[in-house]
This record gives structure tokens, sequence and C-alpha cells, in this order.
């Protein structure tokens, strides 16, 4: 208990300077929180038009209201478990600091890890905890439409964390390519655009056809951000919900190993062109 407790006043200040960091750019977040609110609002009326051009209540088994549900939670939930720490690497290893880094007392990855949770904190409190609030108040007194039960929202938490390591871990083992590589910034906006309609952020993966479902099965793209909306909206559900996030603890299993592997890797590459 005491190594546990050591362990965390050791890395705690790093989440603690991540959420001061990201307050110091008041602008730039106010305006990422009024995209994020400009993006809610043109998708809602874009599946608003096309649920009322479609002859049917229901499409790929979403109704209208599903679907606005399943707007607000991907946003809150895409915020929760985002993280740019691939951006953090490349920065550090174009300036040179990640040598430094890289020789102190305590563990890279770690630390990394602490800076993502410190970023995924400031956006609970400043931003998708409101908006949850915001939701389930106007469904409330707009449709009388309860939250989901206790049970769905902490499945709900527990594959969004889920999620959140899996990003962590895939970031990290992209931002290893700045090894390799002098400026990663256009990979990262492309591998920010596959992420984003892969994972269901931009259209539920129910959408797509039944091949490419298929196909997504066996890549991780669905425990991204797919996985917990679903479970909030209770489509899974039971085994299918158990299912979900057996298969998002399976990638955290892999991503773990592929990092370990990664990892040693650029190290080593470091060490030798450093001598």
């Amino acid at each position: 208990m005491k190594t546990v407790s050591k362990w965390f006043r050791l890395y705690l200040p790093f989440a603690k300077s991540e959420i001061q960091a990201v307050m110091n750019y008041r602008i730039s977040f106010f305006l990422f929180i009024l995209a994020g609110i400009m993006y809610i609002f043109i998708t809602y009326y874009l599946w608003k038009a096309i649920f009322h051009s479609s002859p049917n209540a229901t499409l790929a088994g979403f109704s209208l209201q599903d679907m606005i549900i399943y707007i607000f939670i991907s946003e809150i939930t895409s915020r929760l478990t985002f993280s740019n720490i691939d951006a953090m690497i490349g920065t550090e290893v174009v300036e040179g600091s990640i040598a430094i880094n890289l020789i102190r007392p305590i563990n890279y990855q770690i630390r990394l890890f602490f800076s993502a949770l410190g970023r995924s904190i400031y956006q609970i409190i400043t931003s998708a905890l409101p908006i949850w609030i915001g939701l389930v108040a106007i469904r409330f007194f707009i449709v009388g439409q309860m939250p989901p039960n206790l049970q769905t929202l902490l499945l709900y938490v527990v594959s969004t964390f889920l999620s959140f390591l899996i990003m962590f871990l895939f970031n990290f083992a992209f931002g290893m390519i700045s090894f390799y590589t002098s400026y990663i910034w256009g990979l990262r906006m492309s591998k920010m655009a596959v992420l984003r309609f892969f994972s269901g952020s931009l259209i539920p993966i129910a959408f797509f056809p039944i091949w490419l479902q298929d196909i997504l099965k066996f890549l991780p793209f669905n425990s991204m951000n797919y996985t917990p909306v679903m479970i909030y909206l209770n489509k899974y559900s039971g085994m299918d919900a158990f299912h979900a996030i057996s298969t998002q603890i399976l990638w955290i299993v892999v991503f773990f190993a592929l990092t370990h592997w990664v990892w040693n890797k650029a190290v080593n590459r470091l060490t030798i062109l450093g001598g």
C-alpha cells in the first residue's frame, strides 16, 4: 500500500501540470468547446433530415431519439478518451528533450499516461460532465426520458476507461514513429481522420456495409469509441456487453505488448544514433 501511495505521489504532479497547461490556453479551450458544440448541432440537424426523409422510423436499429443520444455521448466519449501523447513524443524527439526524459529516474510511459489522464480529468470537469448533465436534463423535461440505470452507467464508465487505455497505448505506439522520421504532423492528421471514421465517432458502425462490419470485428476501432456508446444506449447489454468489454481488455493486452516491443526498438535506435 505504501508503494502504491509513493508511486502516485511521484507521477500525480504530471497529471496536475497537464491540467495547468491546458488552463493556460483558455482561448484555445473555449474555441475547442465551441467547435464541439457546433459539430454536435450540425450532426444533429443532418441526421434529423436523414430520418425525416426516410419512410422508416428506424435506420440500422437506431431511432431518431437513439441517434440524438448517440451524437452527444459519442462526442463526450471522444473527449474523455482523447490524448495527444503522440504529438508530445514527436515534439520531444524533434527538440531533443527526449534524451533528458529517458535518463530521469521515472518511467517515461507512466509519465505520459498521467499527463493524458490529467487532460481527461480536465475534460470531465469542464466539458463532458456539463454536456451530459445538460443532455439528461433536456431529455427529462422535454420527453420525460430518464437517464440509464446505475448498472448501465457503471458499465459505460468502465468501458470508457478501457477505451482511454486503448487510445493511450495506440497513440504511444504511433508516437514511436517520430524516432524514425523527423515530423509526424501529417501522419497524425491522417491517423485522427481514420480513427474518427472507423471508431464510430462520425457514423455508427451499424450503418457500415456488412462486409466492413465483419472486418472491423477483428480490428481495435470498435473498442475505441463505439463500444462504450453502445453500452450507454443499451444496444449492448448482458452477454453482448460482457463480450464487448472482454474484447477491449484483449486489445489492451495486445497494445501493451506492442508498445513494449516498439519502445525497446526505438530506444535502441536512439542509443545507437546518440552514441
